[in-house]
């Protein structure tokens, strides 16, 4: 029976897959973490302000609907009341809300 070396450790790789880099890294590598680090925080923000977004969405059709006001021509659903205006695509679902009291 042939006897392996037990000092040396096996390591089996598929075709596809690449070994972890060990210690290879930029020089610049903590201001690109730290800054990798905000971009992921920023994004967990983002994420979830749209789904909020599209919760109210909903809710601001279904609103509408219930309202069962007359589109006019083109289908566009629009109103104005105490300087905000609401304008409603129902084919696309897209709803455009725009305050007067509001600069962007």
């Amino acid at each position: 029976m042939a006897k392996k070396k037990a000092s040396k450790k096996e390591t089996k790789v598929e075709s596809d897959e690449q070994l972890d880099l060990i210690d290879v890294a930029p020089e610049n590598a903590k201001p690109i973490v730290a800054a990798a680090r905000l971009y992921k925080k920023a994004s967990s923000v983002r994420q979830a302000a749209l789904a909020d977004e599209v919760k109210y969405k909903h809710r601001i059709i279904e609103l509408v609907k219930e309202a069962k006001l007359q589109p006019l021509e083109g289908g566009v659903i629009k109103f104005t009341y105490n300087g905000v205006t609401v304008s409603i695509t129902p084919r696309d679902e897209l709803v455009k809300v725009k305050d007067d009291k509001e600069t962007e």
